[in-house]
């Protein structure tokens, strides 16, 4: 299973039960099965992100009779040895995970079963949309399912909207910015205000985050097509740095991080177009952060990341694998997941259960599922590819260029092609 343009291999490697070590049942007690103890199976499930130790908890309580061992990998690590395992046969997990920036390279793949055909439909009937769409393959069998959205907006420092916006309210906030001509004339009016000092937005990628879920894929069938409105897009971000609307902090670096948990009415940026998830990004030591944040609408509704599971094809547990996948995606998780972790829920219903009395310290009174909920309506649906994330990466390194060297839209898009005629030589490139 390679990426960078090389499709993965529909070859299904011979199956031997025996390379599935660590998976299947086992004996609980002193290992000889003679204890007298009830055995337990176990189930295996690999990922990159260490909470789902929670979820496995959380099964385990209403499955007693289960053990499920959860390995969690680094990050960095995670889809290669995913891809090595699966391609060998050997070694290879009941249950793993997929998070978006690769899921498809893997869903539609011989590898990952295909759940329709266990009764998954009914689990995902009742799912935001864009978050069901994004676990079906090419023919619209469910071959992952999240227990999250991932929304994003615009999250503020209440302090500063204050002070510059003259308002902390989220709903004149996000009437304030839902045009990007609006973001900017406000943005040009806080820099001129402050002195150069204060900035309404992060950085110019933010614009590229929120707008490229909303764009048309970047291949239709095998033919690179570029979305015309991607000209508004980059002219947008041309214009915010030029009038210093953005504080060119690049998301998630050191200096970002720094400005984002400054509560004073100051501070280098008001604005940051981030992801709900992206809370774990606020220090709260003892406190300090209760009530100093509030989320805002973003033009377009985006999301950004997602951690879907997905069962092994060859797994000798498919039935136990999809109970623990049921599990996932049921309201009974995702209320305790909403209530523990914030994680933004998958399942309408429990969003329309909690909207109007869930809140999370740092946001105050906000009732931040009735922005998420709503944010998360209004982004539309489709199915994952093998090749948008990918493009999506160079693009966005392309604009930077673009913008800090004074290219021309027109130069981007030539670049973009040329790249993707190296990466992806089996598309089509005008």
């Amino acid at each position: 299973m390679k990426r960078k343009g090389k499709v993965l291999s529909l070859m299904v490697i011979p199956f031997v039960a025996a390379s599935l070590v660590g998976c299947g049942n086992s004996t609980s007690g002193n290992g000889n099965g003679t204890s007298g103890k009830a055995t337990k199976q176990t189930l295996v499930v690999w990922t990159f992100f260490s909470q789902v130790k929670l979820l496995a908890q959380q099964f385990e309580k209403s499955h007693p009779n289960v053990d499920v061992e959860v390995k969690v990998f680094p990050g960095d690590q995670y889809e290669t040895k995913l891809q090595t395992a699966l391609q060998t046969g050997s070694n290879v997990p009941d249950v793993f995970d997929l998070e978006r920036s690769y899921i498809g390279q893997f869903i539609n793949t011989p590898y990952v079963a295909n759940m329709s055909s266990m009764g998954a439909n009914s689990l995902v009937k009742g799912m935001v949309p864009y978050v069901a769409a994004l676990g079906e393959d090419k023919d619209g069998n469910v071959r992952a399912i999240a227990d999250s959205s991932s929304p994003g907006g615009l999250m503020y420092r209440r302090a500063a909207a204050k002070k510059w916006l003259g308002t902390d309210d989220p709903d004149k906030i996000s009437k304030m910015v839902n045009t990007w001509p609006k973001m900017i004339a406000l943005g040009e009016k806080v820099y001129k205000e402050s002195d150069g000092k204060v900035h309404l937005l992060d950085n110019t990628g933010s614009v590229s985050a929120i707008m490229e879920y909303n764009m048309e894929p970047w291949v239709s069938g095998t033919k690179l097509q570029i979305d015309p409105k991607w000209n508004n897009v980059l002219n947008t971000e041309r214009e915010m740095k030029a009038d210093n609307v953005e504080a060119e902090l690049p998301g998630f670096s050191a200096g970002w991080g720094a400005a984002l948990n400054d509560h004073s009415a100051n501070g280098s940026a008001i604005m940051f177009g981030i992801p709900s998830w992206s809370t774990d990004s606020i220090d709260n030591t003892n406190n300090k952060a209760k009530g100093q944040y509030g989320v805002a609408s973003a033009p377009v509704g985006y999301y950004e990341g997602g951690t879907y599971r997905a069962i092994y094809s060859k797994s000798p547990n498919q039935k136990l694998a999809y109970e623990f996948v049921k599990f996932d995606a049921s309201q009974q998780w995702q209320t305790w997941n909403l209530k523990n972790t914030g994680n933004m829920p998958s399942d309408i219903s429990v969003y329309k259960k909690e909207m109007n009395t869930y809140k999370l310290p740092e946001f105050g009174n906000q009732d931040l599922l009735k922005m998420y909920y709503n944010i998360s309506m209004a982004i539309p649906a489709r199915k994952p590819d093998e090749y948008s994330e990918e493009i999506n990466s160079l693009f966005g390194n392309i604009v930077t260029q673009m913008l800090d060297q004074h290219k021309t839209n027109q130069w981007a898009f030539a670049q973009l092609k040329s790249q993707v005629k190296d990466e992806f030589p089996q598309l089509q490139v005008d």
